[in-house]
């Protein structure tokens, strides 16, 4: 990687980067330690110019609690922008609820959208990566399939507690999910009132029988007639 350095810093100058507390969970710290005590680290932690670790959080809580004091990391000096997609695609061999992967996948959309109407598979200056779709780049980043990144975000979407739901076997699987989501009635779908026709009466001016009703603004209701007069 380009415009790196190796140093050797103190763990209690390292602190997560806000992108890595938002998006994944801590988790099995005592087994990573074990294997750390075992083994050794087998991959140095990442850290921007400001001490916020991109990748290797959960090492450096294993090393504390081991009861190490400083650790060999890489510094890297990359785009504040950038960092939050650099942090999902160093995660990518991670093993994920499918929570953290909807919150990588909008991460990742937020990054590489494509300016709408744009055919970047005609512009031949772009690299392979460049030409694929939005949701073909997360796919590849993340390493699964477009179909499963397409099924994760409606889900996430429209019920983000369905993901939590499969995570903890409560849903069988993101499919199921996925399809109760579909039978669910748009959110953007206002509850309509249900009128009986049969109280619409004759018109007691000039006897028509309304063809229209409106609301006048208050809640009531008002049968129109387009000839209507007095």
């Amino acid at each position: 990687m380009k415009n790196k350095i190796i140093k050797i810093v103190g763990l209690n100058l390292l602190h997560a980067h806000p992108t890595n507390i938002e998006t994944y969970q801590v988790s099995n710290v005592d087994g990573l330690a074990e294997s750390i005590s075992e083994i050794g680290l087998r991959y140095n932690p990442i850290v921007n110019q400001e001490m916020e670790v991109l990748s290797g959080w959960r090492r450096v809580l294993a090393l504390k609690k081991l009861g190490f004091t400083e650790v060999e990391v890489e510094v890297v000096n990359i785009p504040k922008e950038s960092e939050p997609s650099f942090i999902v695609n160093t995660n990518s061999q991670r093993q994920k609820s499918t929570l953290e992967i909807f919150r990588e996948i909008k991460i990742l959309k937020s990054f590489w959208l494509k300016k709408s109407g744009t055919r970047t598979d005609l512009q031949n200056d772009l690299s392979e990566e460049e030409k694929m779709s939005t949701r073909q780049r997360i796919a590849n980043a993340i390493g699964t399939t477009e179909s499963t990144v397409h099924k994760i975000e409606t889900v996430g979407d429209k019920n983000i507690g369905f993901l939590t739901l499969v995570d903890n076997g409560s849903i069988n699987s993101l499919h199921e999910a996925y399809e109760a989501c579909k039978a669910e009635k748009p959110k953007h779908e206002l509850e309509v009132e249900e009128i009986d026709l049969t109280e619409i009466k004759e018109c007691k001016y000039c006897g028509c029988t309304p063809k229209r009703i409106d609301d006048d603004g208050n809640g009531n209701l008002i049968f129109k007639n387009e000839s209507h007069g007095k």
